[in-house]
């Protein structure tokens, strides 16, 4: 009988550490889970995205452009 009641004491002391390493494993994934979404938005392909820089050409063709629409839109009110 005293090997009985040891082994069944065993075996709880089993599933209580199976439980605290569930538990465990648990906060572990939901870790990596949490890393992985804000490390995938800041990557691609393992690579950082890099920030788009616009040429000096195409910078003063916008404001050339804007430039442009703003004398239509002053000599619109000028007139009207």
């Amino acid at each position: 009988m005293k090997l009985l009641a040891a082994l069944q004491k065993e075996a709880r002391k089993l599933t209580k550490a199976k439980a605290s390493l569930e538990r465990q494993l648990n906060a572990i994934s939901a870790a990596v889970k949490a890393f992985g979404s804000t490390l995938a938005a800041d990557s691609a392909n393992g690579r950082k995205k890099r920030k788009r820089h616009m040429s000096a050409s195409a910078k003063a063709r916008i404001a050339k452009a804007q430039r442009r629409r703003w004398a239509k839109i002053h000599a619109a009110k000028k007139t009207g």
